[in-house]
């Protein structure tokens, strides 16, 4: 049985060599037992992950590689958001919302508190228009009860021809237009008169989450009341009655009652 063992050939798990030695590799110098031993403590203390990594060598490396694995995810779900859930929606060249925002003065429509504040509702509104920007306010004086600002345009500037040649942005409560090639699109009066910032006051928690999810190139339609706000006895804000008025105090101020999505 001896000489049978000394014939068989031994293989070597660390550089491959065959030979007739059961203990040690006469090329690497290996004692084949120690060997096999460190391999299984080191598989116990490191632990075994499938895939393209075998073992960790410490708990550090193990640390890093799920940190790493984290990043990635994290960067993957962020492409993938600005790609396909928050990506501006396109629509084909033409009009898409023809009507006018419309509203009915109110002589007395009645006013409400909340704190220091009064609530004066000015006109009834209602308005179809495409969204052409969202912008999130949380740290200025009217951050706690309007959240939100939408720019909104209406007849050609709900063509998606007119505003490729647009640039649009929102700051500091107001929005801003900018040509992109040496002349606008439209006379910047019909620019005007068909688009604004509005500034948006949901009702309620419902209207508050459908806002947080508007879009830009939407199709929505807002139904609620143009409002003026006293604070401490004084007017504070004051919605714009006006949809061709351009500067400070042109934006509309809108309590948002309804808002709903509508198709093209």
């Amino acid at each position: 049985m001896e000489e049978k063992r000394r014939r068989e050939k031994i293989r070597c798990p660390h550089c491959g060599r065959e030979g007739e030695n059961p203990t040690e590799c006469l090329r690497c110098g290996i004692i084949f037992q120690q060997y096999q031993g460190a391999l299984v403590s080191r598989s116990k203390r490191a632990g075994f992950s499938s895939g393209f990594i075998t073992f960790y060598d410490t708990e550090r490396e193990m640390r890093q590689f799920l940190f790493l694995a984290f990043l990635v995810a994290l960067l993957a779900g962020i492409l993938y958001y600005n790609l396909h859930v928050s990506a501006d929606v396109r629509h084909p060249p033409g009009i898409l919302v023809p009507a006018e925002p419309e509203q009915v003065i109110l002589k007395n429509g009645g006013s409400w508190r909340d704190g220091d504040r009064l609530f004066v509702p000015l006109a009834r509104f209602h308005l179809e228009a495409r969204v052409l920007g969202a912008e999130w306010y949380r740290f200025d004086r009217m951050a706690d009860f309007c959240p939100v600002d939408l720019a909104l345009g209406w007849g050609p500037m709900s063509d998606q021809n007119v505003l490729d040649q647009l640039e649009i942005g929102q700051g500091s409560r107001r929005f801003f237009l900018t040509s992109l090639g040496c002349s606008p699109p439209l006379p910047w009066p019909i620019i005007m008169s068909h688009s604004s910032n509005m500034h948006m006051i949901p009702a309620n928690g419902a209207v508050k989450k459908s806002l947080q999810s508007v879009r830009a190139g939407e199709l929505i339609e807002i139904d609620g009341f143009l409002m003026g706000i006293q604070e401490g006895g004084c007017w504070a804000w004051f919605s714009s009655l006006s949809r061709t008025d351009t500067g400070d105090g042109a934006c509309e101020i809108v309590w948002v009652e309804h808002l709903a999505r509508r198709r093209n």
